[in-house]
C-alpha cells in the first residue's frame, strides 16, 4: 500500500466552485438572439443609403447603429435571401427564447421548492392515481404521501377500489395494484378515499394554512381528481373549491420538470422509474398508486439535495 493520501475529484471540484461561484461573471444572458457581423452591417447601410437617395435625394444616410454586445456564444451562420427565410429565422428565434424562458422558470420552481423545504412550514403531499387502461374513467387505486418538514417525517397511504375489484391492468401497463410496500392497503369506495384525502388536507391546512402538491406529471392525476368532483380545502375559511389553483395550496412541485431544470433540458423529461434510477434510488412494483407517490416523494427528496449542492 502506498503512503499517498488521495483526495476524491467531485470534493476538489465541488469546494472551488463553491467559492467562486459569487465572483463569477454571468456567462450567458439566455437568451437567443439575430445579430450581423459588421461589415454586412456596413454593406446593408450602403445599400440601404443608395435606396433611400433615390427615394429623397435630401434624406441624411441611416445612421451607424451602436454595437451593445461583442460577446455571443454558439454563434451560426444562415443565408438569408428571401422574405420567408428571414420569417423562419425569426420564427425559430421565438422558440429558442420560448424553450430558454421556459427552463429560467422551470430553475426558479425548482430553487422555490427547496426555498419551501428549508422553511420547515408546510407538508407536502405527493398523489398519484391509477387509472383502468382499458377506460381512464375508472380510477382503480389512489396514493399519497406525505412529507411534514416540521417534524421530518413521513406518512403512505393506499386505497384501492373495491367497485372494480374485479378489474386489472396488465395489457400495456403492469398491474401492481396489491403489491403496496410501505403499508397497508385499503378496500373502499372512491368516496371514502377521497375523503380520508380530504382530511389529511383539511389538517395541514388547519396547522399550516396550506400544503404543497408533489407530482411527476401530476396534472394527470389532477384531472382525475377533478372528474371525480373532488373538492379542495380553501385558505381562511373560505369554501372549499373544484380547481386546485383556487385552494389553500401554496405551490406545485413538478419533479419531472425540476430533473429537467437541474440538467438545463426540458425536452421529453424521462419516466418516474428512469429518473429514480438515474440517481440510483432503486425502486419495486411501479405503478402501484401507493408506491409511486412514495417514491415521488423521495425523488422530491433527492432533488431538493441536488438543489443544494
Amino acid at each position: 500500500m502506498s503512503n499517498q493520501q488521495y483526495i476524491e475529484w467531485t470534493t476538489v471540484q465541488n469546494t472551488w466552485i463553491n467559492q467562486y461561484t459569487s465572483c463569477a461573471k454571468e456567462a450567458t444572458t439566455g437568451k437567443t438572439q439575430l445579430v450581423m457581423s459588421m461589415a454586412t452591417c456596413r454593406n446593408f447601410q450602403e445599400t440601404l443609403s443608395m435606396m433611400m437617395q433615390r427615394v429623397n435625394p435630401q434624406l441624411s444616410p441611416p445612421e451607424q447603429p451602436i454595437a451593445l454586445c461583442s460577446e455571443y456564444i454558439d454563434v451560426q451562420e444562415f443565408q438569408i435571401n428571401s422574405k420567408n427565410a428571414f420569417s423562419r429565422l425569426q420564427t425559430k428565434v421565438k422558440k429558442a427564447n420560448k424553450s430558454a424562458e421556459k427552463l429560467q422558470r422551470a430553475k426558479d420552481d425548482w430553487q422555490q421548492a427547496n426555498q419551501l423545504v428549508q422553511s420547515k412550514q408546510y407538508v407536502f403531499v405527493a398523489i398519484d392515481i391509477e387509472a383502468w387502461e382499458q377506460d381512464h374513467s375508472i380510477l382503480l387505486e389512489i396514493g399519497w404521501s406525505l412529507y411534514d418538514s416540521k417534524t421530518d417525517q413521513y406518512m403512505d397511504q393506499h386505497y384501492l377500489m373495491n367497485t372494480y375489484r374485479h378489474l386489472t391492468n396488465g395489457r400495456y401497463v403492469s398491474d401492481q395494484k396489491l403489491r403496496f410496500a410501505f403499508g397497508t392497503s385499503v378496500w373502499c369506495s372512491l368516496d371514502q378515499a377521497l375523503k380520508e384525502l380530504r382530511k389529511d388536507l383539511d389538517w395541514c391546512v388547519q396547522r399550516d394554512g396550506g400544503f404543497v402538491l408533489v407530482g411527476h406529471g401530476l396534472d394527470s392525476d389532477l384531472r382525475y381528481l377533478q372528474k371525480a368532483k373532488f373538492h379542495w380545502p380553501g385558505t381562511n375559511g373560505n369554501g372549499d373549491t373544484l380547481d386546485v389553483n383556487q385552494s389553500a395550496l401554496v405551490t406545485i412541485c413538478n419533479t419531472d420538470e425540476m430533473y429537467a431544470a437541474s440538467i438545463g433540458n426540458l425536452h421529453n423529461p424521462p419516466s418516474l422509474g428512469t429518473t429514480l434510477g438515474l440517481f440510483g434510488i432503486d425502486c419495486w412494483n411501479l405503478h402501484n398508486a401507493g408506491n409511486d407517490a412514495h417514491y415521488t416523494m423521495l425523488l422530491f427528496m433527492e432533488l431538493i439535495k441536488k438543489a443544494n449542492e
